[in-house]
């Protein structure tokens, strides 16, 4: 099962990060403005951000399987939308059908974790959900320029919207229905509203942490890397796209090292709070070092912050084992509107 979802969040991260590499060849064929290309990333966003309250409310009734096999279907049918769109806006279309599709394929999976296995192993299949998205990132770096450019950006997605059809059609039939509740579980579990979540004392404790390192380090990954590579350490953009190649292969081997190294540290009593505490401390620390050394070889703090950024994330697998597992979609949607969302607006 974690495979299956590992390949829907695999295929969902190089398309959520596609536009900026094969931006030229849109721009180029659909005479689109450096405005026009930013709003089509915007426009993921916002029905990404849509379906977060709806898609917890999905999880926990439907269960994961049936949830995300019927959303990647839409996400199929938004790439072929993209595949024969000649203008802005029916290519914006299918930007927020694949948004709306592929809103599921992490919170799926980590609902389904949350449900099915033990809270010891929550950790790992964490990791290994976060080590799939990351690979789908390097994915979408080059190599999607190169392919798109061999076949043409049209033949592209429609090579995407297979691909998500696959995943989708390999979710249904090959994942199981483990944490879908039955009707009396359902019925003897009244629903619990986004708002009472979003201010219960334990989601008001997490959240600002969660703004200011989660959302913020989303936010640096995708809006400040770059710029602070070209206009504080003068790279090209040949230079930055390198060295941000750099950074996600690090991110990659972290991830991994994470899924590890963490199980072990639990054993031995240092809790997933505590491995994020440490994180906490190191993020401040490669920051704060960045604003002073802003030679050439500076880059390298990227890479030293990279070690911090699966122990961060974890806070996500920590606040859904808080609460009862019935409640797991609605609780990490809600986590994963405010980690992403507000923290990348307030950052």
């Amino acid at each position: 099962s974690s495979d299956l979802f590992a390949l829907g969040y695999f295929i969902s991260y190089a398309l959520r990060s596609v536009n900026a590499a094969i931006a030229p060849l849109l721009a180029a064929d659909l005479q689109l403005s450096a405005g026009d290309l930013g709003w089509l990333s915007s426009a993921f966003f916002l029905s990404f951000t849509a379906m977060q309250i709806p898609l917890g409310i999905c999880l926990d009734r439907f269960g994961a399987r049936r949830t995300e096999s019927f959303l990647l279907v839409i996400a199929a049918l938004g790439a072929l939308v993209i595949s024969i769109g000649h203008s802005l806006w029916i290519v914006s279309l299918g930007r927020m059908l694949i948004g709306i599709g592929v809103a599921a394929c992490l919170m799926a999976p980590y609902s389904y974790f949350r449900r099915s296995f033990a809270a010891s192993r929550q950790a790992q299949l964490a990791m290994w959900m976060l080590i799939a998205g990351t690979s789908g990132a390097l994915l979408a770096t080059q190599p999607a320029l190169l392919l798109a450019q061999w076949l043409g950006w049209r033949q592209f997605f429609v090579l995407a919207a297979v691909l998500l059809a696959c995943a989708a059609a390999s979710i249904f039939l090959w994942t199981g229905d483990h944490d879908r509740q039955t009707a009396t579980q359902i019925a003897n579990n009244p629903p619990v509203g986004f708002l009472s979540l979003l201010t219960n004392p334990l989601m008001l404790r997490v959240i600002p942490t969660t703004i200011f390192f989660s959302g913020g380090f989303a936010a640096l990954q995708s809006l400040w890397a770059g710029p602070w590579l070209t206009q504080v350490l003068q790279m090209s953009a040949i230079q930055a796209g390198q060295h941000l190649l750099y950074f996600n292969a690090a991110l990659l081997v972290s991830y991994v090292a994470m899924s590890m190294i963490s199980p072990r540290l639990e054993k031995r009593g240092i809790t997933l709070a505590k491995q994020s505490m440490i994180a906490f401390v190191w993020f401040p620390l490669c920051l704060g070092a960045m604003l002073f050394w802003q030679t050439p070889e500076a880059w390298i703090l990227w890479l030293l912050l990279a070690p911090g950024v699966p122990a961060v994330i974890l806070m996500q697998t920590q606040t859904a084992l808080a609460f009862p597992r019935h409640m797991a979609g609605r609780v990490l949607t809600t986590f994963n509107l405010v980690m992403f969302e507000i923290g990348r607006a307030h950052v």
